[in-house]
């Protein structure tokens, strides 16, 4: 069975670049976190992460590994969250996934407007690739899917899709690029 201990001191080591920030942030020392990280290591037979120079790099494994441990542990900060939560002050939960390729600066204009309203609300807000946020969606792990294009015709989920706004695109170059490519 999966050690979620161990699983939660990879996430920690790969979310903040090092296992000293790690350590800092887990109130640990650096011989528990690695040998912990060693063994989900030997459990599993495949290596996370791999030295380079002085710094750790996740391996194709690490980089596999990395996005369920993401929503493992967001999932259970939401339930903790919810548990200790007052039965009088419980908030409505709205979650959010952001295409990767939107800007934030685009997605919190538009979901400011949940910030004001009078009852209490929790928003959390998850960045991942459009296939994998609609795959949640379909199994209502999100209320909502910002992106910036509709759903694919092809995928069988219930659901529409609503243009917000629309936006040029610009492209620059240098003088002899511009000349090169004209105009069009």
């Amino acid at each position: 069975m999966l050690n979620y201990r161990q699983l939660h001191y990879f996430w920690v080591v790969a979310k903040t670049g090092s296992i000293v920030r790690a350590c800092e942030q887990l109130n640990l020392t650096p011989q528990t976190i690695s040998g912990q990280i060693s063994l989900l290591e030997q459990t599993y037979g495949i290596e996370l992460f791999r030295r380079v120079g002085r710094n750790l790099e996740l391996t194709e494994a690490g980089r596999q590994t990395l996005p369920y441990a993401e929503q493992m542990f967001q999932l259970g900060g939401e339930l903790e969250l919810m548990l200790r939560a007052q039965p009088n002050e419980q908030q409505i939960l709205f979650r959010v996934g952001v295409a990767d390729v939107v800007p934030k600066s685009i997605v919190y204009r538009l979901i400011a407007p949940t910030m004001e309203l009078s009852e209490p609300l929790r928003i959390t807000c998850r960045e991942d690739k459009l296939e994998r946020l609609l795959a949640d969606l379909a199994i209502q792990r999100l209320d909502l899917v910002i992106s910036d294009s509709p759903m694919p015709s092809h995928l069988d989920i219930k659901g529409y899709s609503q243009k917000l706004g629309e936006c040029g695109i610009s492209f620059f170059g240098t003088p002899e690029l511009a000349a090169q490519y004209g105009q069009d």
